[in-house]
C-alpha cells in the first residue's frame, strides 16, 4: 500500500511531472505559439495526406508517442485541418490508457477496488472539481469525456486484454454502440446525477463483457480529468508517490532520464551522484537489456518500470554506448537528491560574471541557491548571469522565496481562483540579500515558477531578461491527496499574473534582449541526446555570451 498524505500547503506548478526525475515521455507538448496556415498548393496538400497517412501507419502498429508527434507536427504546419487535430485526440486518449494498464499501482490498487469505492472515487473527485478548479465546470463535458475514454477502451488491446480477454467482437461492438447512445443522452445538473449515470455505465459493462465497475469508472475518472486542462491529472498511488518525492528533491532510483528507442531505453538525462552517473553512464546510451530480458518493444512505462525497485535493491542492464560497444552493468537502486543548481562558477574572471544554471523551483532551491552565490561572491562576483532556460517549474513559494532574495519590496506574483486561499498577492518585505547586477536567461521551455521569477525581477527592473519568449504556462495547481484510495490529484486552482498584472498564461515573459537561437530545439536525429553541453559554455552558448556582453558593459560603466 502506498501511503495517503495530508494535503501540502505549497502549491505546484509547471509542467514537471515527478517521473520526469526517473524517465522522460516521448510524447513533447509545444508552446502556445501562434502560427498561420499558408492557402494550399498541391504540393503542400500532398505532404498533409502523406503526414495524415504516416501516422495512420503508426496508429495501426499501436505506437500512439510516435503518431502523437507527427500530429502535433502536422498541426504546425496545417492548423486548420480538423482530421488531425481529431486524430491526436485519440492517439493521446489511447496513450494515456496504455501508460495506466502498465503502471503497476494501477493495476494493483485501482483495478482492484470495489464497486463502491470505485464510485466513491469519482464522487470525490467530482466534488473536488467543481469546489476548487479555477473555472466553474458543467459536469455534461466531463461525462462525455468519460465515454469518449469508453469508446477507446473498447477499442484498444491494453483495455479489453486486461478486463474482457477472449470477448467476442460483436459483443464489444454492440457495448460500444450502446455506450455512444448514452453519451449523446448525457444530461446531469450536479455530479450527483454525472455518478448515476457511470453507476449505470459499470453496470451495462458488466453485464454486456463482464468488465470489472472499476475498469469503467476509472475512464470516467481519468476522462474528467483530461476534460479540463493539460496541466490537471489524476495520479496513480505510484506518481503520487513520485510527486512527493520530487517536491522533496529525492527518490531512490538509478538516476536518468529516459525516453523509447528503437533499440530499447534511449538516456537523455544523468543525474550527478547516482547509481548510473557513478558507473559512468552517459547521455546518448541506451539500455537495451534489464535482467536479461530485452526491453525492445515495450512501452515507455513498462520498460522504465524494469528499472525500478525498492532501495539497496541491485538491477542488471546492458547498455549500448554511442561507440557501438556493449556494456554489462549491475547497479544497486538507493536514494538520490536531485540538485536543482546545475552549474556555479565564473565565466568571465576579468569582469567578474558569475554563472548559475537553475533546473527546477523544489524545496532545496532557495538553500542551493543561497550557497552557490555565497561561493560566486568569494570568487569576485560583481555580477551575476542566472539561467532559467529549460526550468520548467517547481512550487510556489520557492520561486516567491528566491525573487525577495533580489528585490526589496514590490509584489512578486498575484494568484486568482474560486476556493478559499487561491486568491492571494505575494510580496517582498525584508531587504534583499543578493544586490548585484544581474541577468535572467530564459527560452521557449522556461515555464511556470521560471517565468514568476523572472517575470517579477523583469517588472522590478531588477535583471535584464535575455533569450527567447518564455513558455507562457500560467496556472497554479495544488495536489489533493483522495480518500477513497491511495491516489491523488493535481488540479488547476489559480492563475497567476506579473507585478504589473500581466497574465503569463499563452503569454509568457518576452526578453528585453531577444536572442533567437533553439538550443533545446529537436536536432535533425530524433535519437540524438540534446545539446545540453551547449548551456554554461560561452563559446557554444551565444545566450550566454551576449549576457556576458551586456554584464562587461554595465561593469565597466559602474567602474
Amino acid at each position: 500500500m502506498h501511503p495517503v498524505r495530508p494535503c501540502r500547503a505549497a502549491w505546484l506548478l509547471g509542467a514537471w511531472l515527478a517521473w520526469t526525475a526517473t524517465w522522460v515521455s516521448a510524447q513533447t507538448t509545444t508552446s502556445p505559439t501562434a502560427t498561420r496556415e499558408v492557402p494550399p498548393t498541391a504540393s503542400a496538400s500532398d505532404d498533409a495526406e502523406l503526414a495524415l497517412q504516416r501516422a495512420l501507419d503508426l496508429e495501426r502498429q499501436y505506437k500512439w508517442a510516435a503518431a502523437i508527434e507527427v500530429y502535433e507536427d502536422a498541426l504546425q504546419h496545417w492548423p486548420a485541418r480538423t482530421e488531425f487535430r481529431h486524430r491526436l485526440r485519440l492517439c493521446e486518449i489511447h496513450s494515456k490508457l496504455v501508460r495506466r494498464y502498465q503502471d503497476k499501482s494501477f493495476n494493483a490498487v485501482l483495478l482492484k477496488l470495489p464497486r463502491d469505492k470505485a464510485l466513491g472515487l469519482y464522487d470525490e473527485l467530482l466534488d473536488r472539481i467543481a469546489t476548487h478548479y479555477v473555472e466553474p465546470v458543467a459536469m455534461e463535458p466531463l461525462l462525455r469525456r468519460g465515454f469518449d475514454n469508453l469508446e477507446v477502451a473498447l477499442r484498444d488491446p491494453a483495455f479489453l486484454q486486461a478486463n474482457a480477454p477472449g470477448a467476442e467482437a460483436a459483443r464489444v461492438l454492440w457495448l460500444r454502440d450502446a455506450y455512444r447512445k448514452q453519451r449523446s443522452m448525457v444530461k446531469a445538473r450536479d455530479h450527483a446525477e454525472a455518478k448515476l449515470q457511470v453507476a449505470a455505465a459499470c453496470d451495462l459493462g458488466q453485464k454486456a463483457l463482464g468488465v470489472q465497475p472499476a475498469a469503467v469508472a476509472l475512464e470516467f475518472t481519468f476522462g474528467a480529468c483530461d476534460a479540463l486542462d493539460d496541466y490537471s491529472s489524476y495520479l496513480t498511488p505510484d506518481k503520487l508517490d513520485d510527486l512527493y518525492a520530487m517536491i522533496d528533491g529525492n527518490f531512490v532510483g538509478l538516476g536518468v532520464e529516459l525516453k523509447l528507442d528503437d533499440q530499447g531505453l534511449l538516456l537523455v538525462g544523468v543525474i550527478r551522484g547516482g547509481p548510473a552517473a557513478d558507473a559512468g553512464l552517459q547521455i546518448g546510451d541506451k539500455v537495451t537489456h534489464v535482467n536479461g530480458r530485452a526491453v525492445r518493444g515495450l512501452g515507455l512505462d513498462e520498460a522504465a518500470g524494469k528499472l525500478q525497485g525498492a532501495e539497496h535493491t541491485s538491477v542488471t542492464i546492458i547498455v549500448l554506448h554511442a561507440n557501438g560497444s556493449s556494456q554489462t552493468l549491475t547497479l544497486v537502486r538507493r536514494p538520490i537528491e536531485v540538485q536543482s543548481v546545475a552549474q556555479a562558477r565564473i565565466v568571465d574572471s576579468t569582469s567578474g560574471v558569475g554563472y548559475i544554471q537553475l533546473t527546477g523551483f523544489q524545496k532545496s532551491s532557495t538553500e542551493e541557491l543561497r550557497r552557490a552565490i555565497a561561493n560566486l561572491n568569494k570568487q569576485g562576483m560583481r555580477y551575476l548571469v542566472l539561467d532559467l532556460r529549460g526550468n520548467p517549474g517547481g512550487l510556489l513559494n520557492i520561486s516567491v522565496e528566491i525573487a525577495e532574495g533580489f528585490l526589496d519590496n514590490g509584489v512578486v506574483v498575484s494568484t486568482r481562483g474560486r476556493a478559499p486561499g487561491q486568491t492571494s498577492t505575494y510580496q517582498a518585505h525584508a531587504a534583499a540579500i543578493w544586490r548585484m547586477p544581474m541577468a535572467v536567461l530564459i527560452d521557449h521551455d522556461s515555464a511556470s515558477a521560471s517565468e514568476i521569477l523572472a517575470g517579477a525581477l523583469k517588472d522590478h527592473r531588477r535583471a535584464m531578461v535575455l533569450g527567447e519568449r518564455s513558455y507562457g504556462k500560467g496556472s497554479v495547481q495544488s495536489i489533493f491527496p483522495l480518500r477513497s484510495a491511495p491516489a491523488g490529484l493535481k488540479l488547476t486552482t489559480a492563475k497567476f499574473y506579473s507585478p504589473q498584472n500581466r497574465p503569463y498564461s499563452e503569454q509568457g515573459v518576452s526578453p528585453d534582449v531577444p536572442v533567437a537561437v533553439h538550443l533545446t530545439a529537436k536536432p535533425a536525429d530524433p535519437d540524438a541526446p540534446p545539446p545540453s553541453v551547449d548551456f554554461g559554455d560561452p563559446t557554444r552558448d551565444p545566450v550566454l555570451s551576449e549576457a556576458i556582453r551586456q554584464a562587461r558593459h554595465q561593469v565597466s560603466k559602474a567602474g
